[in-house]
């Protein structure tokens, strides 16, 4: 279905050019100029048809601004405030620095804006299909790098999540999940659309939640969500690969799923997104969570003698296995090649192990409160 969906927007909204003058591929960062350089230097390297400026987004305790290898480098003054924390604070400044910039001729309002994250890499392909698709808001599947085997299977969960949630909910413009590792905007989303809060949304009880409950993640997720809102634009979830740098550690894993977890949590619990957004966002976690506990208890009293089922029955479980493996399969492979095809089927137990320890760990340790960096490289 999500297939579906996605090539019908990709047939509606395909155009030979797109009608843009420039290219914004802006980057926050907290220092990491390293990972930034790089990534800069690979997009460079595309030769893409469209003139690419690059921006960096610092704030003002970075040491290593000169270190850069960018068009321009956006410093975040320090008593610059908004209804927002940590990157969104940093993404909302830049938004309000290209207001400006439209206002005194600097910048052609026709433009379009990447945004990545200092440790992801949008692939050429995805970049081509930006320029070509004419959707106000499209995100990339999450690819991640290969940095050792645990690293590795552990976010080709997220690989999987985008093909079975992701290409069907986006494409019909109703997203669930949304992440800022690659996020292209139009002019018109980015000039109208705020990462500060209040939102537009014309719902009186909401704006007031969003402007006294600041969010300290899921910022990518919100400002997605906000955008389907407003119900006049177009979103895109491309299967073309974005590639992302996995955590490094066991800990690392912990404390970036922990912060996703409760960033979402805080959505749900404060009410701050419609109640049909929110439905979506608990129904799809408790899925993921409340199926694998069912199925690895189900295994254990089958295995004990506890549960049985009649030979009847074998056709549908071994399909069922069939398929399991051959979508986990199928998600991956077509982002990462065969042999990586072949990997996440075989690790597939291995993968949704990790995830519900590191989700589990993460709920136990509560509310983080802050915002916690990973190693990025």
């Amino acid at each position: 279905m999500g297939e579906l969906s996605r090539r019908r927007n990709y047939r509606k909204h395909t155009t030979e050019h797109r009608d843009v003058e420039r290219m914004i591929f802006q980057i926050p960062t907290l220092g990491n100029y390293k990972t930034v350089n790089r990534t800069i230097e690979a997009v460079r390297g595309y030769a893409l048809p469209m003139k690419i400026e690059f921006w960096v987004i610092v704030e003002e305790e970075d040491k290593n601004k000169q270190d850069y290898e960018c068009d321009r480098v956006l410093v975040v003054p320090k008593e610059f405030t908004c209804n927002a924390l940590y990157k969104a604070r940093a993404l909302e400044y830049a938004r309000r620095f290209r207001l400006s910039l439209i206002e005194s001729g600097g910048l052609p309002s026709k433009y379009l804006l990447l945004q990545a994250d200092d440790d992801s890499t949008p692939s050429k392909e995805f970049l081509n299909e930006c320029l070509h698709v004419e959707a106000d808001l499209i995100v990339g599947t999450i690819t991640p790098r290969v940095n050792g085997f645990w690293n590795t299977i552990l976010d080709y969960e997220r690989s999987v999540a985008c093909a079975t949630t992701c290409n069907l909910w986006t494409n019909i413009g109703i997203p669930i999940w949304a992440h800022g590792e690659a996020l292209c905007l139009s002019a018109r989303v980015d000039r109208s659309i705020e990462y500060s809060f209040p939102t537009n949304v014309e719902d009186v009880y909401l704006m007031h939640k969003l402007a006294s409950v600041k969010i300290i993640s899921s910022e990518d997720m919100i400002y997605t969500h906000k955008v389907a809102l407003e119900r006049k634009y177009t979103l895109y979830n491309s299967t073309k690969p974005v590639i992302i740098t996995p955590p490094l550690t066991f800990s690392d894993a912990v404390k970036q799923r922990r912060r996703w977890e409760w960033g979402h949590i805080r959505v749900i619990r404060g009410r701050l997104l419609p109640l049909s957004s929110r439905l979506r966002l608990s129904l799809q976690y408790g899925t993921g969570m409340g199926v694998y506990m069912i199925a690895t208890v189900g295994i254990a009293l089958h295995v004990l003698g506890f549960v049985s089922y009649g030979p009847n029955l074998t056709p549908l479980t071994d399909s069922t296995l069939i398929l399991w493996f051959g979508v986990r399969g199928y998600s991956v492979g077509r982002v990462k090649g065969p042999k990586h095809a072949i990997a996440a089927m075989i690790s597939s137990y291995l993968t949704v192990t990790l995830n519900f320890l590191v989700h589990i760990i993460g709920l136990v340790q509560g509310d983080p409160k802050k915002f916690e960096v990973i190693a990025k490289a």
